[in-house]
C-alpha cells in the first residue's frame, strides 16, 4: 500500500508540474544531444520493436521512428501523453505504467528506460526490472540510464527526488531480475550511469 502512495504521488507530481517537464525537455532531440550516440547505436542493434518506457515528452519515441525503428511510447502521466501524441501524431503512445506493462501479452526486442527509473527505491527497481525482463523476447536488449555515485542516496530534481544508484547495485539489481550484463559504464562526472543488458534466449 505505501509504495502505491508513492508511485501514485509521484504521477501526481508529474502531471502538475507537465508543462515544465515540456519547457525542460522539449519534444524533439537536438542534433547536438550527446545521448543521440548511444541510443542510436543501440537502436540499430534491435532486430524488431522497441518499447520506449517513461517516454514522457516522446521525444525519443519520435527520434526513433523518424529514423525508421518500430518504436512505441509507454508514459503513465495523461498530460504529457496528450504532449507526445500531439508532437508525434504517427508514432504509438501507451498511457501505462510499468507495472501494468506485466498484464501485457506484447513482447519486445528492445526496450529504453531512459531515466525512467531515477524515482524508484530499490523495491521498486527490482519489480520494474522484473516486469521489463517479462516484456523483453529472448535475447532481447534493455538499455537503461540512472544516476549513480559511490553510494545509494537521493539527489534533487525538478519534479520529485531521484535516486543514486551505484553501478554495482544496478548490476546487482539487472541480474536478480534475469537478465545478463552486457555492457556498463560510468560517466566522467560520476553521476550518470549507462547499462546495457540482454534477456537470455534460454
Amino acid at each position: 500500500m505505501m509504495q502505491k502512495t508513492m508511485e501514485d504521488g509521484l504521477l501526481h507530481a508529474y502531471a502538475t508540474r507537465a508543462s515544465d517537464v515540456v519547457a525542460l525537455l522539449g519534444t524533439g532531440v537536438s542534433p547536438a544531444d550527446p545521448d543521440r550516440t548511444i541510443i542510436e547505436a543501440w537502436a540499430s542493434t534491435v532486430d524488431g520493436r522497441i518499447l520506449d518506457v517513461g517516454a514522457g515528452t516522446g521525444r525519443w519515441t519520435g527520434h526513433l521512428a523518424r529514423l525508421g525503428h518500430d518504436v512505441e511510447g509507454l508514459e503513465p502521466v495523461p498530460q504529457l501523453v496528450a504532449v507526445a501524441r500531439a508532437a508525434h501524431p504517427t508514432v504509438p503512445f501507451r498511457e501505462q505504467t510499468i507495472a501494468e506493462l506485466a498484464e501485457a501479452d506484447d513482447r519486445w526486442s528492445g526496450i529504453l528506460a531512459w531515466y525512467s527509473v531515477i524515482h524508484m527505491d530499490p523495491r521498486a527497481l527490482a519489480a520494474a526490472l522484473t516486469v521489463l525482463h517479462g516484456a523483453l523476447a529472448p535475447g532481447g536488449t534493455l538499455l537503461v540510464s540512472h544516476f549513480t555515485g559511490p553510494a545509494p542516496g537521493t539527489l534533487p530534481h525538478p519534479v520529485a527526488p531521484a535516486h543514486r544508484v551505484p553501478p554495482q547495485a544496478m548490476a546487482e539489481a539487472v541480474v536478480a531480475a534475469g537478465f545478463e550484463v552486457a555492457h556498463q559504464r560510468t560517466a566522467p562526472e560520476g553521476l550518470h550511469g549507462i547499462l546495457l543488458a540482454r534477456r537470455p534466449r534460454t
